[in-house]
């Protein structure tokens, strides 16, 4: 195939370079409810243009630099491609090679029909090994070896030019990505801030007494604050550092309501299946509603609230919303604290809407939405011992302990776990007496403990993590698990079957291919299967995922009784009384902001900037995968390349040429690994052949080109 046959292959990349709109799908849940995305399909043509070009282009710049080194040291150029012409079939039909050619000069420039890398081809030089005793008798002036070299070929170039061809590409990449990266910030590159949206129940940044509000200004040893810190650059650092330290704290320093506080975060695997670190946040948000407003199975969809794409909520029962000094815009994390704070009662949105056709001007209007019941099965569960303690909350300053079990709350036994963080919250600003079960007691032995809560707004409720989740009493600042031992059952789940002691093992959402293809827009394949519930999907985590499923739909649990397991039982999932969640199923936007270049020499700065950032990422992350401390997992593929490129596209050019940039970075990089028939492989036959003062044998080439090929 030439040089570059296999080496301009897209790369595999690091999950969690790829923009942290994919590694962090789980922290970046609405807090507000579930919302549904889907674009029209012109939209999503059009963003797929946009990706093909821009992954195209990346391809295209690599393949240019071998070509431009080649052809001014006078290499005979047969083909230049993007994409590989290779023959496919399928059963009789065979495809063409390619989606289009042409001939100018001796050279044959086209697209192959696999759009997954592309080659120059050189005179004398060939990736496929089968093809080597043909392309070595091209090269020769007549017939055996001992023919003079066609001086146009690519081994009867000095070693020296060779290696220039060679690095070419890698070199134009570079030199492409500070470009694309000056233009991206030039027009301006929309970011999301290292503003915290909120903190998951029990987490490392909830321990360490984040809020949301905070700005995170600078992480691990930065020795400058940076207002314009970004989200996703703050989750790689996070990842990073857990991989590379494990345990050891993450120093961060924040501003809280124009004070400049520095603490340490321990991050944690626990909240990803592959073993990613997080700390446990979620990114910002503000009052703008999101494109659809509510989910048609959320609770509000049965009054329709006049809520419209685009409307702004700038007050909750006529208590304002501030506006924030710093971005101009009011936040999402004010508008959930109102919103928690009449968790359990209905609230009246005043809103801004565009503008009105009729009087050219701003409308506002006022909108009511219900409290939303909690979906139950009807199951109640055993509380389980406390997991954490948030510093500077009411519990660190009591005998609150670790290991410690809630069982009554004002001499009243904790009936369940579930309920019991909105019973705390209905005694927000008072002083609660707790009962509990020390760690190693006895079963009679109890410790009594006074402890005064905070007032509204905020004992707010803490979200659940997507995995390992806990429960959080947020105003007493303790998080606690939840037993999967079934505390008492209702009238129904009774006469399905269950009883108090039940251990619940395992639940299925049970739906017919119909209603599965109906919900895949809003749920994962993964939902429809069976869940085990254990240290990883907890029943907390169970409790989180029914609040987003539409009521009324069948669930089959099974149970462990007696040390045995029971034949599966169905119940319904239905609304409770006088239980209310704290999220009202209203989808709101990213907080976004824009990172744009006064003059052309700042936007050459930080175009260099950023892509020597990309660099060192990608360079940190294949020294943590040779050392073992990060496994192959974290890769990702041409198919997550393509999700995240479109993923950026949406959000304008000049992220998607951000993306691009850590694109060729990655490119850079990885082709000039001493892999044979990657870049980086040539060059070390090329060095050898410099020191030893001839060529290695092509016997030898071959061989290794192969292994390289098929690994």
């Amino acid at each position: 195939m030439g040089i570059l046959g296999l080496s301009a292959t897209l790369p595999l990349l690091w999950t969690s370079q790829l923009g942290m709109n994919f590694t962090l799908l789980a922290e970046a849940t609405l807090l507000l409810g579930q919302s549904n995305y889907l674009s029209q399909l012109s939209e999503n043509l059009w963003l797929g243009f946009q990706v093909a070009l821009g992954l195209g282009f990346v391809i295209f710049v690599h393949e240019l630099g071998h070509f431009l080194a080649a052809k001014t040291f006078g290499v005979r150029c047969d083909k230049f491609y993007i994409g590989f012409d290779v023959p496919l079939s399928i059963g009789p039909i065979r495809l063409p090679r390619t989606l289009g050619k042409f001939q100018w000069g001796e050279t044959e420039y086209g697209i192959g029909i696999i759009p997954l890398g592309g080659y120059v081809k050189m005179l004398g030089q060939d990736d496929d090994p089968r093809k080597a005793e043909e392309e070595a008798a091209k090269t020769r002036l007549g017939e055996g070896e001992d023919a003079p070299l066609d001086p146009r070929s690519y081994p009867a170039k000095p070693v020296w030019q060779r290696m220039i061809i060679i690095s070419a590409g890698v070199v134009m990449n570079l030199i492409f990505a500070v470009i694309l990266a000056g233009a991206a910030y030039w027009i301006g590159a929309s970011y999301t801030p290292t503003v915290v949206g909120s903190t998951y129940a029990g987490g490392p940044a909830w321990q360490a007494g984040l809020q949301p509000g905070d700005q995170i200004l600078s992480i691990g040893e930065s020795l400058s604050d940076s207002e314009k810190l970004r989200y996703d650059d703050f989750a790689t650092e996070v990842i990073s550092h857990g991989f590379e330290f494990k345990d050891q704290p993450l120093k961060v320093s924040l501003r809280r309501d124009g004070e400049r506080i520095e603490t340490t975060i321990n991050p944690t695997p626990r909240y990803h299946p592959e073993g990613f670190y997080f700390v446990g946040l979620s990114p910002p948000r503000t009052p703008k509603i999101a494109n659809p407003p509510f989910s048609q199975d959320s609770y509000i969809s049965n009054a329709n609230p006049d809520l419209k794409a685009g409307d702004v909520i700038v007050a909750v029962d006529q208590n304002e919303l501030p506006i924030s000094e710093r971005y101009g815009v009011r936040m999402g994390d004010a508008l959930i604290a109102q919103f928690q704070a009449a968790w359990n009662r209905p609230v009246t949105l005043t809103i801004e809407r565009g503008q009105s056709s009729e009087s050219g001007s701003v409308e506002t209007v006022n909108v009511e939405v219900p409290a939303v019941p909690v979906k139950t099965l009807g199951l109640a569960f055993q509380v389980g011992p406390i997991t954490a303690i948030r510093q500077g909350s009411a519990a660190a300053e009591s005998d609150l302990r670790v290991g410690d079990v809630i069982t009554k709350l004002n001499g009243q036994p904790v009936l369940d776990a579930l309920a019991l963080p909105q019973q705390v919250a209905e005694l927000a600003g008072e002083a609660v007496v707790l009962e509990l079960q020390r760690a190693g007691s006895g079963p009679d032995d109890s410790t009594t403990l006074e402890v005064s809560l905070k007032s509204k707004p905020q004992a707010s409720f803490d979200p659940i993590a997507p995995y390992a989740g806990e429960l959080s009493l947020s105003g007493v600042g303790i998080a606690y698990a939840v037993k999967p031992i079934i505390a008492s059952v209702d009238a129904a789940a009774e006469e399905a079957g269950l009883r108090a002691g039940d251990e619940l093992m395992q639940v299925q959402w049970l739906v017919d291919k119909d209603r599965q293809k109906e919900l895949s827009t809003q749920f994962r394949e993964d939902s429809f299967k069976p869940l085990v519930i254990d240290d990883s999907f907890t029943t907390a985590c169970l409790f989180d995922l029914f609040q987003g499923m539409p009521v009324d739909e069948r669930i089959a649990c099974v149970v462990r009784r007696d040390g045995k397991i029971q034949e599966a039982i169905e119940l319904t999932l239905k609304y409770a009384e006088n239980w209310y969640w704290h999220q009202r199923g209203i989808a709101i936007e990213a907080l976004e902001d824009t990172y744009s270049a006064d003059s052309f020499a700042e936007a050459a700065q930080l175009g260099l900037w950023e892509t020597s950032r990309r660099f060192t990422g990608v360079l940190n992350f294949l020294k943590l995968l040779v050392t073992g401390r990060v496994s192959v997992n974290a890769l990702g593929g041409p198919g997550r390349i393509a999700y995240v490129a479109a993923s950026e596209a949406s959000h304008g050019p000049s992220r998607l040429m951000l993306f691009l940039t850590m694109l060729s970075a990655n490119l850079a990089i990885l082709n000039f690994l001493p892999i044979p028939a990657l870049d980086g492989g040539h060059m070390v036959f090329l060095t050898a052949e410099a020191i030893r003062g001839k060529p290695v044998s092509e016997d030898l080439q071959v061989r290794l080109t192969m292994l390289g090929v098929l690994g």
